[in-house]
């Protein structure tokens, strides 16, 4: 199978006193076990998969370096693939904020967010959900974003990078989800033994690492969904907090795949 994937964890952002956002402390070990599952257990090889998690001094990952990513993995799609693969994965660990008046998209802050940079520092999910949708390169995209989406600011999120030549997939089946429900937060909490994760990241993983029923070979698209919906509400609750998880996708019992 030809899937590809852009995984993204960003703990370290521009401070408050400069009118940025606060430190985060799971987004960086979340991305890395999305990462671990793909390239073990999701069968994705290593060369197809993007890792990109946040330094520092200078603070990365800046907009343009994810669009120099998702740029190159195009380009190997039209050139190796024949415009036709048949996955894409992208995952964002970070902060996020929710778009006033549109409760499909979602705001994913850069490193080098602030209120000065608030709309060329953050990425569109709907207009880059739009963007690996609409060219048509893949039969399947999926999109998992562990992040808030609260607004108290207004927002305009930059939009994705330029269309590129149109592969064959008119109607790709697609998985979007958010960590928490249009307005709400999306928490990190202590795990027992490590340093405070992600509550919609953990419940993922442990979804598509087995607790799940196994069905025709793999973990089943309706099913991952439907456990999301579910566990990651009580798992919050667990811990003092209220988070549920909004999900779009066109998928049903006859119509989905296999993770």
């Amino acid at each position: 199978m030809s899937s590809y994937a852009i995984v993204i964890g960003i703990n370290h952002y521009t401070p408050p006193q400069r009118d940025g956002l606060k430190t985060l402390f799971g987004a960086i070990p979340d991305s890395q076990k999305v990462y671990d599952w793909l390239i073990g257990p999701g069968g994705l090889p290593a060369a197809n998969c993007k890792l990109i998690q946040s330094g520092p001094d200078p603070l990365t990952p800046i907009k343009n370096l994810i669009d120099r990513a998702i740029s190159d993995i195009v380009r190997t799609v039209v050139e190796r693939d024949n415009r036709n693969a048949d996955r894409f994965y992208f995952y964002f660990a970070g902060h996020g904020m929710g778009i006033q008046g549109d409760r499909e998209n979602n705001g994913m802050c850069m490193a080098d967010w602030d209120e000065y940079m608030r709309d060329a520092a953050t990425l569109s999910s709907s207009e880059y959900k739009r963007k690996f949708i609409n060219e048509g390169l893949f039969k399947e995209v999926v999109m998992w974003m562990d992040c808030c989406r609260t607004t108290k600011l207004f927002l305009t999120p930059g939009a994705s990078p330029g269309v590129t030549p149109i592969g064959p997939n008119d109607n790709p089946a697609f998985m979007v989800a958010f960590a928490a429900e249009f307005r709400s937060e999306a928490f990190e909490a202590d795990q027992l033994d490590q340093d405070p994760r992600g509550i919609f990241t953990s419940v993922l993983l442990r979804g598509l690492n087995g607790d799940i029923l196994l069905r025709n070979g793999g973990v089943d698209a309706v099913d991952l969904i439907n456990y999301l919906a579910f566990h990651v509400p009580v798992e919050a609750q667990n811990v003092g907090f209220s988070q549920r998880p909004e999900i779009i996708n066109n998928l049903n019992t006859t119509q989905t795949f296999n993770f």
